[in-house]
Order: structure tokens, then sequence, then C-alpha cells
């Protein structure tokens, strides 16, 4: 908004042709509250026929504090109230005042006190005590004098209300934001733009949309094609009923591929970022209501963080990859010294994984623990090749030597303050507790052994049946389940057994997927 925007006048015939902020589909409302109806009849004939930003004025009438106050309530929000001094009391008008600052709490409207009788209320205490915003006399406010002061008033509460949307804006994309960044993993990255969008551009009843959801969709180029990431939406409904993506979505998208940027009008905007290493990635926003420059402007910066952001979780997740690859390397090097058992280590970490995530772990939980389950038989570093490598059944000798790997384990890895390797360290002690107290090393009973150590017990001794062994066969997956269930409550921990049960079908996936393999 220039300068010049700031001019007085009856009809503002010089504003700028710029939108403004505030919707223009709304008039200006003007609340008088006086006890006097002929106050009420000049004031309206006087200021009915203003307009102010392209919009009219809409006045409500009050005859008493009282009224005033149910008015307030009940009604929405005004720009500007004039406001009679004595009414009911002698000072009803300031008491008034002092409820809407005070216990209305509304710091935007403009309030102007009127009076006949300047001797009740003498100008310089009233202005001094009490958050107005003008103090005028009835005899001294012409028709010229009063529409300047609706003016005055009203371009006072539109700036006002201006630098409220902004800082609500802003406050939405910093939270639209935090919550992308939080986004820990790439798949669920792209919902959780879309899901912000609307929260984004919601600033106000008057602003760019409703709070109902927009139409928007993420994709990114695929040869010549574009992969849907994720929609909201009539879009989404439309996906899912396999109908493919519209042509005005597509044409808008290959606008912006040539442009090399985002693009917007006053239907839809379409942000556009091109990442190195992912390739370039586009977003389709269609609001429910005309996309005005705060709105842009606000997606414009989104689209900035969500590039940054999608470049940095690339790259974390790429880091993420390549050490949990690293650590089942190590693991498998360690832990297993027998080439048929190579992927066994990979096993246990994504059937841990799919156990924990379905018994109700969080999120952040789960994903240390894909991490931590495959170091389980660390310890086993400590037992000698003879043992561990061998063709028969174990001695009670045998047995003994082998026993020391939790403690080994857990000793290794508990020196270390990393919030995996300390999860791992509880793994590779309580492996091999029970649920009755009739484990090892330290015969620990129920919710004593750690949730993460009762999980992998679990996913170990289903993955270690199903696997041949010199000294005997592979259960079958009845044995496999069979076993399970005598064990519940003895061995393993009874919650968990339903829930290992039911994921049979996804353990056996990974089996396959990740089968022994002699090198």
């Amino acid at each position: 908004m220039s300068d010049s925007d700031l001019l007085f006048g009856d009809d503002d015939s010089s504003e700028s042709d710029l939108e403004p902020v505030i919707s223009t589909k709304r008039k200006w409302r003007v609340l008088i509250v006086d006890d006097e109806d002929q106050v009420h009849k000049v004031t309206t004939l006087v200021l009915s026929s203003c307009r102010f930003d392209h919009s009219g004025i809409e006045i409500v009438h009050a005859y008493s504090m009282a009224e005033a106050k149910k008015i307030l309530e009940e009604q929405e929000p005004f720009a500007l109230a004039l406001i009679d001094v004595v009414m009911e009391t002698e000072d009803a008008g300031l008491r008034l005042v002092h409820y809407i600052r005070e216990d209305f709490k509304d710091k935007n409207i403009r309030l102007v006190l009127r009076t006949g009788q300047p001797g009740h209320a003498p100008e310089e205490t009233v202005i001094e005590k009490y958050d107005i915003n003008d103090y005028k006399n009835k005899t001294e406010l012409t028709s010229t004098k009063l529409k300047t002061l609706l003016y005055s008033t009203l371009r006072s509460y539109r700036d006002i209300h201006t630098i409220e949307t902004n800082r609500q804006g802003l406050y939405n994309l910093i939270e639209a934001t935090s919550k992308i960044v939080d986004a820990q993993q790439l798949p669920i990255f792209a919902s959780a733009v879309l899901e912000e969008i609307g929260t984004l551009l919601n600033l106000d009843t008057e602003a760019v949309c409703t709070h109902t959801p927009v139409d928007a969709v993420a994709a990114k180029t695929l040869q010549h094609n574009y992969a849907i990431l994720a929609a909201t939406g009539n879009i989404k409904k439309l996906l899912e009923s396999h109908e493919p993506l519209p042509a005005d979505i597509t044409q808008y998208f290959d606008q912006a591929k040539q442009k090399h940027g985002s693009i917007h009008n006053d239907d839809v905007y379409i942000g556009y970022y091109n990442i190195k290493a992912t390739g370039e990635n586009l977003l389709y926003v269609k609001s429910n209501a005309k996309l005005d420059k705060m709105g842009c402007h606000l997606l414009d910066i989104y689209t900035k963080c969500v590039a940054i952001t999608h470049s940095n979780l690339h790259h974390k997740e790429a880091i993420r990859q390549s050490r949990q690859e690293l650590v089942y390397v190590l693991s498998e090097t360690i832990e297993r010294r027998l080439p048929d058992e190579s992927n066994h280590v990979r096993r246990v970490s994504k059937m841990a994984y799919l156990l924990a995530k379905k018994f109700g772990l969080k999120d952040n939980t789960c994903e240390r623990l894909k991490l931590a389950a495959p170091l389980h038989d660390i310890g086993t570093i400590g037992v000698p090749d003879h043992i561990l490598t061998k063709k028969t059944s174990y001695t009670q000798a045998d047995k003994e030597v082998m026993g020391l790997h939790m403690s080994i384990g857990g000793n290794i890895l508990g020196k270390s303050e990393r919030p995996v390797l300390r999860m791992a360290s509880r793994i590779a002690a309580q492996h091999h507790e029970h649920w009755d107290g009739s484990g090892n090393p330290n015969q620990l009973k129920g919710e004593e052994i750690d949730i993460t150590s009762r999980i992998v017990t679990i996913v170990d001794v289903i993955d270690a049946l199903g696997c041949h062994k010199p000294y005997r066969l592979a259960f079958q997956r009845e044995e496999i389940e069979s076993f399970l269930e005598k064990g519940s409550g003895k061995y393993f921990d009874p919650q968990l057994v339903p829930i290992a049960l039911d994921l049979m079908d996804e353990f056996q996936k990974i089996r396959l997927k990740f089968p022994d393999s002699p090198t």
C-alpha cells in the first residue's frame, strides 16, 4: 500500500487499485452507541453512503451500555464504535470502553467517545485514563468532520488488521514449516506438506480460504510423466478412484517446468523447486477462495522451506541407509560366522520394526529399534569359533560359554551414550531373558525386561526356528506358531505373541526377500 493510499476523502476514489488485504466482499461494521434516537438518525444519514477500500458501511445501533455489550458478544467484530459518554448513567460510555478493552479484550476495534456534556468527562482526563482513539464534542462534529473521523479510524483499523493478518500468516508459516521439518521420513514428507497448506492459508475468516481442505497435489517429474507423491481434497478422491491427473494440472506443471519457477493466479498456485539430488518437484494448490498476494507470498516462502527440508531429508535418508547397511555388515561379520545365516540380522531388524509399530511404540523408538536389533548378538565376538560353529548340539559347558555373549554385548555397547547404542546394549544383555523369570543372565521377569528386548526375543526366535541348522531342519510355519503359543507367558510377553502371530505373513515376506544365501 503506497502513501497515496492514505489520503482522506469522502469516497476514497483516489485509492490504489491494488487488492486490499481484507476481503472486499464484506462491509465495514460500525457500532453507534447512544441513548438519543436523533443522534443515530443523523449519524446514519451522514455515514451510510460512505465507501472505504471498495466496501460500504454497515451500521448497527445500540441505545445503552447493556445493549452494546450484548451486541459485541453475539455479533461479528466491528471496525469502529462511536460511543456516547452519558447514557443510562453519567459514566456508562466510559465503563463500556473499559469493558471492551479489559474484559472483552478487543484491542483492534477503534473507539471514539462522543459527548454533549463535556463537563462530565473532561477530555484530558479521559484521553489519559481510557484506551480510546478519539474524543469529540457532538457540537463540533459536522458532516465533513464526521466523515473524516470515519475514514481515519477505518484506515487505522485496516492497518492494524493487516499487521495482525501478517503476524498470523507468519505464525502459520513457522508452524507449518516446523511440522514438515519434523517429518523424519521421506515417504510421509509430501503428505505433511499438503496437510499444512490449509492451516497456512487460514489467516482469518475473511482471508484466503476457509477451514475446509484445499485441493492440492505434490508431484515429482519422472521422465516425461509426473509421479504423484501425495494429494488432498477432491484431487485425492479422484486419484483414489484411479483417475488420471487432470489435464489442467498437468498443463500448469508443464508451465512451471518451462519457467523453472513458481506461478500463480487468482485461482491456483504452482510451486516449483529443483533439487539436484532428487530432481524437479511440483506443488499444486487450489484454494477455496481467491488467492490474494499475501497467500501467494506465504506459499512462495513455504515452497522454499519445503525444498530445503526435502533436500536435507534426502541427504539424511541416504546417511541413515548407509549407517544401517554398515550395522548389518558389521553385525553379520561379527555375529554369525556361518555363511548360511548371512541375512539373519536384516530379517530380525525388519521384523522387530514391524512388531514394534504394530504394538504401538513411537515412531522414533521404532526407527532406533531397527538399527539396534541387528546388534543383539554382537557379544558372540567373545565366543570361540569351535563353539560358535559347532555342528552338533551344545553340551552344558558349551551353553555356559555361549551364555557369556549377553553380558559381553551389553558391556561393549553400554559404553556409548548414543540412544541407539544404549538401546542395543539393553537388547544384547536381555534378549535371552524369559517372561516368567527363567531366562539368563539375570532372571529378569515380566516388565523388568525392556520392551525392545522382549520384541527382539520373539522375532529372533521366529527367524532362528525358520532357519536350517546342522543339527535340525527348519520349522514349518505351523510349528513356529505352535511354539509361540506354548511359550506365551513363559518365554514370551503374552501381549506380543498374538501381534506376532498376526504378522506371520509379513514376516514370511521378509524371509523371502532376504533369504540365507551361502557365500
